[in-house]
């Protein structure tokens, strides 16, 4: 087998992929509420269905 040296502990660090300094944008909230509302729409529509 090859050896990785895909070190899956750089992902972390905030060195290699810096965060934001205020924290999370306002895209991704919005992104994520759009993302929330889509899954409850399918839910309740999943709900109404009738059993076949």
């Amino acid at each position: 087998m090859a050896e990785n040296n895909f070190d899956l502990n750089r992902l972390f660090l905030r060195k290699d992929r810096p965060l934001p300094k205020r924290g999370c944008s306002v895209a991704f909230f919005i992104f994520f509420a759009l993302l929330v509302i889509v899954l409850i729409v399918y839910y309740i529509i999943y709900k109404h269905q009738p059993l076949s």
